[in-house]
Order: structure tokens, then C-alpha cells, then sequence
């Protein structure tokens, strides 16, 4: 009898000392109130919301930035935009081209290169948007391959409106867009025909000048007028296996690659870091025909309730290998819904604001869901304050390697309070930037129960609305003359700010104001990644399939060419 007590307490050891695989559900543009365990009660998301249930439920859980770009560059490497040149400097807030030469700096350490040190096997599965080439076509210096990843299958740059065929991204933030670039090309083009009618010019030179300023006026009207044709583009690994992407059917494509993935790993006893960064919630949305029309929301709801299949797929994937006991699972989202679209981009629940607006929470308060089998209490539910940047220190305890010491690192030790052997949050200050630009301070003082929000600008809304255009523009954000205070324990709506002549208002302003000085001076120069001539398109370097660029640009992932969408 002893002996066989000896046996099971030596196997229970062994499965604890086991390091645990890690699965990262990392939805796209998906609102705060979209999910069942966050309220929603027209959209059934019982798989997504299962992890609620059998872990952690964050409810002040923070993302860095309000767009996708900078958002999962903090996500990947606990660190702030601003240190690490993925904050936007201008009008352009994403990496747009996935041709271009921005892209995460190979300097940055990501959760990936911290579990590669300790023999796991990593891939990354879906959406990038993190750039791709860097100095040269084909060096693929900012690809996941080159930032810890061992496998990679999704897209390099991300999902547009484009490729639905309905809408166009130039277009919906800048509706007279065409109009503008053809008066200015007439324009241009009368002055020449008015010098050489007068005969201030000759024709050999009213020529040139005509095709010198037409050449280009066409080449921008055609880069922006094809989107599809310059940005769908599906990778595995280094190589374009399709071109444009199929969106109906791309879930389960992404399941399936993140099975397989998951399996092999297994079968080879390898622990593993997999993230499933999904397509879903971001415009344009295709589901496959098994979704289509099952919601009571369109086709929101339809890629709404084909996210939470998909998440319940992997759930099952970590069942069926055994593994579920000994697996870290994290569900989040990059940012806030889309207000600006309408009913394609979800639900914020109370939240003011939404995608693109800098210092509202409804751009950057997202799920955050967490299951731990044999570490974190089930159904538990935490209202501090946490973020997306605190997972790296998670996972670096977890794998037992020492983040680098190099660095200043932003996201902090948030499992003693998951665990609920802590009841504050250890982020007394964060930071909510829009771009390059500090919009607001979130402080979460060491005492009370109270978490307050110190906001300096507000986004340059249209009049007598809740929105902007398209996109928010951060340098064109109105600044407060004295700014708001609000509670967000009591307000999360952030509808009523606390007086500014009262106490508690002084002493939170002289409280954040300090901070601030100290997070700037904590600031190194670091070479942005959003530069013009970063973010330009290499048109040079676009990827043809089957023929000469633009020509007969078109192919179907062969693993998956019979595949049902």
C-alpha cells in the first residue's frame, strides 16, 4: 500500500513539474460585450465562454492600443508601442502593406523566443500584421519565423473591407477620395493644356509633363482601387500558398493547421505555444455555409458563433491529445468593435467608444479569459485591472526562463492575483496611448477599491455623434483643458466625471501627473516603425502566384484546394 502511495505521489509530481503547453485565442476587433460571460444574450458563445467558467474572468482587462499593429506588438512582447517603434506617428495607424519595410524590430524578445529557450515548439496560426520584409525582398526579417515561431500558416498582413467586394478602406475614410485625386490631376493637367495653348510650353514638353504627373496619379488611384490584388495574400511558412484569401471556409482552414500542429507536438512529447490569432471579428466577414444565417445578428453573429466553434474545435484538440490538464489557455481580443461600421463591428457593450478612439475604454477593454487546470480557481472573476502585456510574464515563469534584464518591461506578475492571494492589482499606472500620443492614465491606488482614469483628449468625434468617419484620427484628438476624471469602478461608462474643484480630484491629478513624468523619462529613443518610407509599398516586391505581377495573380492552397467553404 505504501508503495503504490509512493508511486501516485511521485506521478502527481512529475505531471506538476511538466511544463504546461500554452494556447493563446487572440480574436480580432472583437467588442467587449460580445461574448455570453460578458453579457451578451443574443449570440450563444458557450466554447468561448467555457473558458470563463473553468478559470479567470478579467473585466478590466486592457489592451495597449486601440488598433491591431501596435496592439499585438505589445500583446507578443509586454512592452509598451512607444518602446519598441510600433506607435503610429500619423494618419496611418496600421501596417497596411504587407510590402512594405515596417514590421516588429528583431530586437524585440517575444513570448515565442522566451518559450523556444526552454525546448518548446512554437507556432502561430492566422493573422501576423507585424510586417514581413525588412531591407531587401526576401530577407523576411519581421516574419514570425524570424521571431520565434517554428510554424506559421495565416496572413501577413490582415483582413480588409476590400476583400468582401462591397466597401473599399480608401473610401470609408475618405468618401471623396477619387473625386479629390481626379480634380487634382485636372487641374494640374488644364495649367499645361492653358501653357501650351499659349505657347509657353512646347508639345514635346507638355507631353512629358503629362505623362510624369498622369503615370503616378493612376498608379495611386490603382493601388488603392485594388487592395485585394496588393494585400490578400496567405503564407505557410515562408512560402505564398494562396493569393487572394479564401475567407469562406478560412476558420476551418486555421483550425485544421492548428490541430495538426498541436498533435505533432504532442506525438513528439514536445510542450507547445500556439497561437490562434483568428480572422474573426475584423471586416470583411465570410463564414462558411454551415454558419451562414444561423445567428439572429447577420453576418456578425455568424462569424460570431463560427469564432466560438472554432475556439471549441482547439478546446477539443487538447482533450483528444490528452494535454487539457497540463495547458494554459488565454482568450482575448486586440481591440475594442468597430463602431464606426455599424452592425459588422460589434458590440461594446456600455463601454464608451470604440476601435481607433484613443482614450475610451470601449477601444481597449477586451475579454480577457483565463483556464489553468490545478492553478487558477475555477469561475473566478477579478475586476482589477490587468493587460494584455502581463502575459509574458506568465508564461515566463511559467516555462522557467528569466525575461531579459535589457529592457524595461510593461506587463507585470498578475497570477497571485488570479490566484486571489493578492486582492490589487500590481499596475498602479497604465497607460492608454493613441498612436505615439498619451490620451490617458488608468491609476488603481494602493488602497480602496477604486480604480480612476485621468483623460487629456478626446477623440475629434463628428458632430452630434458617438463616432468618427472611419477612423479616429489621434493627432487631430481634442485636448481638455482640464482633464476628466472618472471612476471607473462605479462609471465604467465614463459618463460622469468627478468635479475638478474637489480633493479627490487634486489629489489623483498630482498622483497621475507625477507618474507621467516618470514613464516619460523611462522612455528610450527607439526608431519608429511607422516612418512614410517604412510604411510605403514596395509595388516591386508584390508576389505574383501563377504569372508577371498584376497578371494572373490568383492560387489555391493545394493542402486545402478541395476544401468546402
Amino acid at each position: 500500500m505504501y508503495l503504490t502511495v509512493a508511486i501516485l505521489a511521485l506521478l502527481a509530481s512529475s505531471a506538476h513539474a511538466r511544463k504546461p503547453n500554452i494556447l493563446i485565442l487572440l480574436a480580432d476587433d472583437m467588442g467587449y460585450g460580445d461574448l455570453g460571460c460578458y453579457g451578451n444574450t443574443s449570440v450563444r458563445t458557450p466554447n468561448i465562454d467555457s473558458i470563463a467558467r473553468d478559470g479567470v474572468k478579467m473585466t478590466q482587462h486592457l489592451t495597449a492600443a486601440s488598433t491591431c499593429t501596435p496592439s499585438r506588438s505589445a500583446l507578443l512582447t509586454g512592452r509598451y508601442p512607444v518602446r519598441t517603434g510600433m506607435a503610429p506617428k500619423g494618419i496611418m495607424r496600421v501596417n497596411l502593406w504587407p510590402y512594405s519595410t515596417s514590421g516588429l524590430p528583431e530586437s524585440e524578445v517575444t513570448i515565442a523566443e522566451i518559450t523556444r529557450q526552454s525546448g518548446y515548439r512554437n507556432a502561430l496560426i492566422g493573422k501576423w500584421h507585424l510586417g514581413l520584409h525588412r531591407d531587401r525582398l526576401g530577407d523576411h526579417a519581421h516574419h514570425p519565423l524570424n521571431q520565434g515561431f517554428d510554424h506559421f500558416y495565416g496572413l501577413i498582413g490582415t483582413n480588409l473591407d476590400d476583400y468582401g467586394h462591397e466597401f473599399k478602406v480608401v473610401t470609408l475614410m475618405r468618401p471623396y477620395w477619387y473625386g479629390q485625386l481626379f480634380s487634382v490631376w485636372a487641374v494640374t493637367v488644364t495649367a499645361l493644356v492653358c501653357l501650351l495653348k499659349f505657347r509657353y510650353v512646347g508639345p514635346v514638353t507638355f507631353l512629358l509633363a503629362f505623362m510624369f504627373w498622369t503615370l503616378p496619379v493612376y498608379a495611386i488611384y490603382f493601388l488603392f482601387d485594388n487592395m485585394e490584388l496588393f494585400t490578400s495574400f496567405l503564407f505557410r511558412n515562408h512560402l505564398l500558398v494562396e493569393q487572394p484569401i479564401r475567407l469562406a471556409g478560412l476558420s476551418q482552414r486555421l483550425v485544421n493547421e492548428g490541430l495538426e500542429f498541436m498533435r505533432n507536438a504532442t506525438d513528439n512529447d514536445l510542450p507547445f505555444l500556439l497561437v490562434m490569432s483568428w480572422v474573426h471579428m475584423h471586416v470583411a466577414i465570410e463564414t462558411s455555409m454551415e454558419f451562414h444565417g444561423k445567428s439572429c445578428l447577420g453576418r456578425y453573429g455568424d462569424g460570431l458563433q463560427e469564432l466560438d466553434w472554432s475556439v471549441g474545435e482547439m478546446l477539443r484538440g487538447l482533450r483528444d491529445a490528452g494535454v487539457e490538464e497540463n495547458t494554459l489557455v488565454y482568450f482575448t481580443s486586440d481591440n475594442g468593435g468597430h463602431r464606426e461600421i455599424g452592425a459588422d463591428g460589434g458590440y461594446n457593450g456600455r463601454l464608451k467608444g470604440g476601435k481607433g478612439h484613443g482614450a475610451p475604454d470601449g477601444g481597449i477593454r477586451v475579454p480577457g479569459l483565463m483556464k489553468w487546470p490545478g492553478v487558477l480557481r475555477t469561475g473566478a472573476v477579478t475586476d482589477e485591472p490587468t493587460s494584455q502585456m502581463d502575459i509574458i510574464p506568465i508564461i515566463a515563469d511559467a516555462v522557467g526562463v528569466p525575461l531579459p534584464v535589457d529592457r524595461k518591461y510593461d506587463g507585470r506578475g498578475i497570477l497571485p492575483l488570479l490566484k486571489e492571494k493578492v486582492a490589487i492589482s500590481p499596475h498602479e499606472f497604465l497607460f492608454h496611448y493613441c498612436g505615439d500620443k498619451l490620451h490617458a492614465v488608468r491609476y488603481r491606488p494602493r488602497t480602496g477599491h477604486t480604480t480612476w482614469k485621468y483623460v487629456t483628449h478626446t477623440p475629434p468625434l463628428l458632430p452630434e455623434r458617438t463616432t468618427c468617419r472611419f477612423m479616429c484620427s489621434c493627432n487631430n484628438a481634442v485636448r481638455l483643458a482640464t482633464p476628466d476624471v472618472y471612476d471607473m469602478t462605479s462609471d465604467p461608462c465614463e459618463t460622469t466625471p468627478i468635479k475638478p474643484e474637489s480633493k479627490m480630484y487634486r489629489e489623483i491629478s498630482a498622483a497621475v501627473e507625477s507618474a507621467i513624468r516618470e514613464h516619460v523619462i523611462s522612455l528610450d529613443p527607439v526608431e519608429s516603425q511607422f516612418r512614410w518610407d517604412r510604411l510605403v509599398p514596395r509595388v516591386t516586391w508584390q508576389p505574383c502566384c501563377n504569372g508577371i505581377f498584376p497578371f494572373n495573380c490568383d492560387c489555391v492552397d493545394k493542402k486545402f484546394e478541395n476544401s468546402k467553404s
